[in-house]
């Protein structure tokens, strides 16, 4: 009788055991992936121009004098002269010098260069012109209970790991995200395409994350993070994660309870 009461009290422990502690799986980022083994990455999608943007459009020619008719500068006390930006506005068109307004929602950069070029050279403007065309706001929101903020990239290639380090929301520390980690099986990553909301959820933890469309970021992206167990464990909400645990011991004691009073009563 002993025997069997003291082995209903080790799987009881190890219950408990398996309940606070979490695996590799659930915390080793692309924990799935093979050393050993070459992954193809799918091409990467060339942004494309929305609502909102802001965009440096220089235009270059042999003759100074036509470049400088398209490429206005502003002055600043500490950055000395720098290029205007170009904004698009609520209906997706710029107004561009000489051009007046031109549509650029849903272009990407390298097809309003070419836009630009033929509309210079069909209005008798210039010919031979390059133009080089580059998104200067691109930025991604975070919200949730960790380094909630907007962060900007210089690169329009980021992907959601640039993203991860940048916020430091793989890991918590004092002077980032309060000691706040992140659930790194489920992020949800909400994108407008063409004035529809997209979204899905992600996970860090397997290699399958480089095939998502939502492993290279686009401007303007929103990532909402969940805080992990172990964060909500060292929250205020610890009260309720031990009543849980308790009721959870409760209910296993009496079922042992139960066990040995009907064991006693075949006796």
């Amino acid at each position: 009788m002993k025997r069997i009461i003291n082995k209903l009290f080790l799987f009881l422990g190890m219950a408990l055991l398996a309940t606070s502690c979490g695996t590799v799986e659930e915390y080793v980022l692309l924990n799935d992936l093979d050393v050993n083994t070459y992954y193809k990455m799918p091409p990467m999608e060339e942004l494309h121009i929305k609502r909102g943007d802001e965009l440096r459009i220089v235009v270059t020619h042999k003759l100074p004098q036509i470049s400088e008719l398209f490429n206005n500068k502003l002055n600043t006390l500490e950055e000395g002269q720098s290029l205007t930006t170009y904004s698009v506005n609520g209906d997706g068109y710029i107004n561009f010098p000489l051009l007046d307004t031109i549509k650029v929602e849903g272009l990407s950069c390298t097809e309003l260069e070419q836009l630009l070029s033929k509309k210079i050279a069909d209005a008798g403007l210039a010919t031979g012109t390059t133009v080089n065309v580059k998104i200067t706001n691109f930025k991604v929101t975070v919200i949730g209970e960790s380094a909630t903020g907007i962060y900007e990239f210089d690169n329009e290639r980021a992907t959601i790991f640039d993203l991860i380090a940048k916020a430091n929301l793989a890991q918590g520390n004092n002077s980032g995200n309060g000691g706040i980690s992140i659930r790194r099986d489920k992020i949800l990553v909400m994108r407008e395409v063409n004035g529809v909301l997209n979204s899905d959820y992600i996970s860090l933890l397997s290699k399958d994350i480089i095939y998502s469309p939502y492993y290279y970021l686009q401007q303007n992206d929103v990532v909402y993070v969940w805080p992990s167990q172990t964060s909500i464990r060292g929250s205020n909400r610890i009260v309720d994660f031990w009543l849980g645990r308790v009721s959870i011991i409760t209910t296993a004691v009496s079922l042992v309870t139960l066990f040995v009073t009907l064991f006693q009563k075949k006796q």
